[in-house]
């Protein structure tokens, strides 16, 4: 299987060649979740998988899974600051 892979090539394009389901199945073992936000019918989920990020875009009315893509945190950071509140951290 390719989740084998991982260790021994490059993670990111090992990862880039699993299917989405996959994907899913190495998300959920040895993933962290991070944020999560939601835009119109879609759940949008940040994860961190072994020094890289994973946003999971699932769709709410059709129980879908519609994409899993790796992401830079450069890219998606705006995306997720309005739902980082701070006021009360200390």
């Amino acid at each position: 299987m390719k989740l084998l892979y991982l260790c021994a090539m490059n993670q990111k394009e090992a990862f880039q060649e699993l299917s989405i389901i996959q994907k899913m199945v190495l998300i959920m073992d040895k993933g962290y979740t991070l944020l999560a936000r939601k835009e119109g019918p879609l759940s949008i989920k940040l994860f961190e998988l072994n020094g890289f990020f994973v946003e999971v875009r699932y769709h709410l009315i059709d129980n879908k899974i519609i994409s899993v893509e790796m992401v830079s945190l450069d890219d998606v950071t705006d995306d997720y600051l309005d739902n980082i509140h701070i006021e009360n951290i200390y």
